[in-house]
C-alpha cells in the first residue's frame, strides 16, 4: 500500500473526498455543513474510519480576573481567533447563544500566537480558543505572572449550543489535563470538535478494517507520533462516530464489543 500526504485544511479535504479525488483525508463535520447546509450529512458519501483528535473550546482568563462566566465578557477586549476562521466564528455563535451582540464587547481578531503575546502584555482581557489537550496556551500561560483560570460555560447554555449546531459535542475538560500546570485544576464544563479520518463508501472494507485495527492496537504509537491523538480511541469512534461508520470500521468496532 503506498500513500502521500499533502498539506490542506479540512474544508479542503471534504471537497476532494466528496468528488473522489482523493482516498482518505482529515475531514470534520462542521466544515462540510457550513459548505454545503444541514442536510449535506444525510446525503454525503464520506464515511468514519477513525475518531482522530478533537479541540475542546477554552475561555482563558487571569487567576485573579472578575471574569467568571461567559456574560461577564462584556465590555471585555477579548481574542477570538482569525476573522472569520472557524474559532472566531465560534465565538459569534456563541454570542448569539447567549443574547449578546459584538458590540458588547471589544473583539481582537488575532490567531493563537499573537494572542499569547497580547495575553502577556495585558493587551486582552480573555482569550477564546479551540485546542486539543492539552492546550499549549493553557500550559504556557500558566507559568506567567498572570496566571491562568479557564472559565466554564453553564449546562444550559451548552445544550443550546450542540442542539443548534450538530458539529458541537458537550464535553468536560477534565481538571487531569492541568494539575501538572494550574495549581486549582478543575474539571470546565464545554464543548468540543471532533476530526476524523474518513474516507467515502466505496473505499475496500477490508483495508478499513486493517486501518482500524492498527491506529487501535497501535495507539501509543500513534500518540508518540502526535500528541493531539490522546483521545483516538475505539471507544471514541464508537461513542463519538461524526459520519456514518465505514463498514470496515463498523465491523472492527462489533467485534470489540462497542457497537451493536
Amino acid at each position: 500500500m503506498e500513500a502521500s500526504a499533502s498539506t490542506g485544511a479540512p474544508a479542503e479535504n471534504v471537497v476532494l473526498l466528496e468528488r473522489g479525488e482523493i482516498r482518505i483525508g482529515i475531514v470534520d463535520k462542521g466544515v462540510g455543513i457550513n459548505l454545503y447546509g444541514t442536510d449535506w450529512l444525510k446525503k454525503t458519501r464520506i464515511r468514519t474510519i477513525f475518531n482522530m483528535f478533537h479541540a475542546p473550546y477554552h475561555i482563558i482568563v487571569p487567576k485573579d480576573s472578575p471574569i467568571k462566566q461567559f456574560s461577564d465578557l462584556k465590555m471585555k477586549r477579548v481574542s477570538v481567533g482569525q476573522k472569520a476562521g472557524p474559532e472566531s466564528i465560534l465565538f459569534l455563535r456563541l454570542l448569539d447563544i447567549m443574547g449578546m451582540k459584538d458590540s458588547d464587547l471589544k473583539i481582537e481578531y488575532i490567531g493563537k500566537g499573537e494572542a499569547v503575546n497580547a495575553y502577556k502584555d495585558h493587551f486582552v482581557d480573555a482569550m477564546s480558543l479551540c485546542a486539543p489537550l492539552p492546550s499549549p496556551a493553557v500550559v504556557e500561560l500558566a507559568s506567567h505572572p498572570r496566571g491562568v483560570r479557564i472559565v466554564g460555560l453553564a449546562p444550559q447554555d451548552i445544550q443550546k449550543m450542540v442542539a443548534k449546531y450538530p458539529e458541537y459535542t458537550e464535553y468536560t475538560i477534565e481538571k487531569k489535563w492541568y494539575t501538572h500546570a494550574l495549581k486549582d485544576a478543575a474539571d470546565i464544563p464545554s464543548f468540543t470538535q471532533w476530526h476524523y479520518m474518513a474516507t467515502r463508501d466505496d473505499f475496500p472494507e477490508n483495508m478499513v478494517y486493517q486501518i482500524t485495527k492498527v491506529l487501535d492496537e497501535r495507539y501509543d504509537e500513534l500518540v508518540t507520533a502526535f500528541k493531539s491523538a490522546n483521545s483516538s480511541t475505539a471507544e471514541n469512534t464508537a461513542k463519538y462516530p461524526g459520519f456514518k461508520l465505514h463498514p470496515g470500521t463498523a465491523r472492527y468496532l462489533k467485534e470489540k464489543g462497542l457497537i451493536k
